[in-house]
């Protein structure tokens, strides 16, 4: 019945859209826990491994996270003056350098550690640091969320971002306003006010609806906005969080080369 009343379109980026923000969520601390795992591993840290809040906001899942890197960089920043004290420029400038590829990179790593294995303790760790010290991820993350400010996608409990489509709509139903002419909008507007005061205070759908519904707009107008809302929100979280992603997995593929060399000796 909704494809034929034109929804289909519309309802398929809204689901969609959910779907990929309540992923890329997933995908941040996932990574993040990755270089965790790593730096405990090779470093001798505790960084405590994090978990997604499904209760809690996107933006305050998100800032959990930015908290948790900040901590993190704060490490790395101490960790990185060592290193420079300790090896050569040029060899320090290739593994702080960006990433021209992953072979040379592996290539400098492997330099490194044949030239420093004694000098330098917990190698590993130690190049994972400089690394992540000239990483620019979490500049990016939180340049991402400060353009989002103002969207209220990211009032949305992550755990609602996997409502189910009937849900939505009948939320939409329920707090929709009849449409008007210019003479009664202002009752409406009451009604509408009046309306969307009945959902649960603690719905984070609250703040959203209230955006979505703004203007007195149908059903089918409120289910492309509030598609448009949540594809903007992936739009501008998605590149922070795939370069982070690259960025882990060139971390851990240089690993097996320097295990190699460890193991030779």
């Amino acid at each position: 019945m909704l494809a034929r009343l034109g929804f289909k379109s519309d309802k398929e980026r809204l689901v969609r859209a959910c779907q990929n923000l309540h992923d890329l969520v997933y995908i941040y601390v996932s990574s993040t826990n990755t270089i965790f795992r790593l730096l405990n591993a090779h470093l001798g840290t505790n960084f405590p491994i994090i978990s997604v809040k499904e209760n809690f906001s996107i933006k305050d899942n998100l800032q959990l996270l930015v908290s948790a890197l900040k901590e993190m960089q704060a490490t790395m920043e101490t960790k990185d003056k060592d290193v420079q004290e300790s090896i050569s420029h040029s060899l320090y400038a290739k593994i702080a350098g960006p990433i021209t590829s992953l072979q040379d990179k592996i290539t400098a790593v492997k330099e490194l550690y044949e030239n420093y294995k004694g000098v330098v303790e917990r190698i590993m760790g130690v190049i994972i640091a400089v690394m992540l010290k000239h990483d620019n991820f979490l500049d990016t993350v939180e340049s991402a969320i400060h353009q989002l400010l103002s969207s209220p996608a990211l009032s949305l409990q992550v755990s609602e971002l996997l409502m189910d489509y009937a849900d939505i709509v009948k939320m939409l139903q329920q707090n929709e306003t009849p449409s008007t002419t210019e003479g009664s909008s202002s009752s409406s507007g009451t009604s509408q006010e009046l309306r969307l005061r009945s959902l649960p205070s603690s719905s984070s759908l609250l703040v959203f609806l209230q955006a979505v519904l703004r203007g007195h707009r149908s059903i089918k107008r409120s289910l492309k906005i509030a598609a448009d809302y949540l594809e903007e929100a992936f739009r501008v979280l998605k590149p922070p969080c795939e370069g982070f992603q690259t960025f882990v997995k060139m971390v851990e593929a240089c690993i097996p080369p320097i295990t190699e060399k460890q193991q030779e000796t």
